[in-house]
């Protein structure tokens, strides 16, 4: 029995080898194919808009710039704001302010279209870099330029006064003997030696697009709108570090040291435009310098502008506003005399001192014998909080309008209808103070002896 199992044993082993390495069906996946539907978009031809020229930029922005809205006029008049408005009750759309401005075209078909030559002279006066009547072109009736319009900055421009040396003696030309003159205000940009650097900057060169053909945008005046700022062209961290520019680059503009004046004109009679005469003050004043704080906080350059109006029951009524003001009287100190000079008009103020003594300030009064105002207070003036019962000032009114537009309809230049008017005068109050963009100064400037000043400056 025993030798008869080892065959069966050894045969149902080969069996279970035999299963064990035959070879396993192979599984082969089938392949799945998926369809998706894509949609392609063949792109269609894009237009291209060219963006405007310069020409066409300044065309669509002029509408709604300042010298196309005039609204830095209507702001200031209105009666809303405190302005002139308030006292004539005539609505500013009754003014001839407008005619002034670039929407002022009386061509058929185009009123109330920018009118370009207005301020562009044509090309043969006006190179691109040139777009302002100077002094040296030809008044010919054509389009006078930034000049026509901005009369301070005509007479900064153009004002001259006799040339005098050290005794007082008129200075004659060594060749034709004629007296020489010299500029009445100067401008380190604009001047040639000695009065400035000869750079001979003209208006564009500071104001550019958005100054004179706005940015699209519609602002209610120059003070709130893009402007040209000294740090353009003199970076912060380049200025010399002078005891100036360390105490007061952060509490002072530029403008409040290194302008030498504002022209103030003094005297306006709204009366007088009213009639169609051009505007024109009893006097143009060099030698102010107001200080305000302006909207950043900083003691800035301020000016006035006094002005008159006369009802028809003959009554007087007198304005004054006060705002910060651009000048381009600019002055770089280079000796150390120049620099204490500047420290000392706020330091040394003779209206500061006024004001410490008597609590006023005169600004102008009336000469009955001279039949004309006189400005006995000269320098930097800080505006002060009780301005309105500090500062004093007279009022004068043209007294022959019908004279002075008739000579107007001959024909006469505006030189010569200045000389025909004759003033009175009207009154020394005044009936309304209007402030915007400004407030008053918080603390007048320490008073120092000139020797205190001088040590800020050690001669060399």
């Amino acid at each position: 029995m025993r030798k008869a199992a080892v065959p069966f044993i050894a045969l149902g082993a080969l069996v279970l080898l035999t299963f064990a390495c035959a070879p396993k069906p192979q599984e082969i996946p089938t392949p799945i194919v998926v369809t998706r539907v894509v949609t392609v978009e063949v792109p269609k031809p894009v237009t291209v808009t060219p963006p405007p020229s310069p020409a066409e930029q300044a065309y669509a922005w002029l509408p709604t710039s300042l010298h196309g809205t005039t609204r830095g006029m209507a702001y200031w008049y209105s009666k809303e704001n405190g302005g002139m408005e308030a006292l004539t009750g005539i609505p500013y759309e009754k003014l001839p302010c407008q005619r002034c401005h670039t929407l002022y075209n009386k061509v058929e078909g185009k009123v109330g279209q920018p009118r370009c030559e207005s301020c562009h002279i044509n090309k043969k006066y006006a190179p691109v870099q040139a777009m302002v009547k100077l002094p040296q072109f030809p008044d010919d009736g054509r389009a006078q330029g930034c000049l026509s319009c901005h009369g301070r900055q005509r007479f900064e421009w153009g004002a001259t006064k006799p040339r005098v040396d050290a005794q007082g003696k008129p200075v004659l030309d060594p060749v034709t003997g004629a007296p020489l003159t010299e500029p009445v205000v100067t401008d380190v940009h604009r001047n040639p030696p000695p009065y400035g650097k000869g750079i001979g900057l003209t208006c564009i060169n500071c104001h550019g697009i958005e100054d004179t053909h706005g940015d699209g945008k519609v602002y209610n005046s120059l003070l709130e709108s893009p402007n040209t700022e000294c740090t353009t062209c003199h970076p912060t961290e380049t200025l010399s570090q002078t005891p100036g520019h360390t105490i007061h680059l952060k509490n002072m503009t530029c403008a409040a040291c290194h302008a030498q004046t504002v022209i103030t004109c003094v005297g306006c009679h709204l009366n007088g435009v009213l009639a169609g005469l051009p505007e024109y003050p009893h006097a143009r004043v060099t030698g102010w310098k107001f200080l305000v704080l302006n909207k950043d906080g900083k003691y800035d350059l301020a000016n006035i502008m006094p002005a008159v109006y006369t009802t028809d029951k003959g009554e007087v009524k007198t304005f004054v506003a006060v705002a910060p003001f651009f000048s381009h009287s600019i002055k770089y100190p280079t000796t150390r005399e120049e620099k204490v000079a500047m420290c000392a008009a706020c330091h040394a103020s003779d209206a500061v001192k006024a004001y410490n003594e008597s609590g006023t300030i005169v600004l102008s009064k009336w000469d009955e014998k001279e039949g004309k105002l006189v400005f006995p207070t000269k320098g930097v003036i800080p505006i002060t909080k009780d301005y309105q019962k500090v500062l004093r000032l007279a009022f004068p009114y043209i007294t022959n309008i019908d004279e002075v537009v008739a000579a107007q309809k001959e024909g006469k230049p505006q030189p010569e209808l200045e000389k025909l008017t004759k003033w009175a005068f009207g009154k020394d109050t005044v009936d309304q103070w209007q402030m915007l963009f400004a407030k008053p100064v918080e603390k007048l400037p320490p008073q120092m002896p000139k020797e205190a000043l001088e040590a800020f400056f050690p001669a060399k």
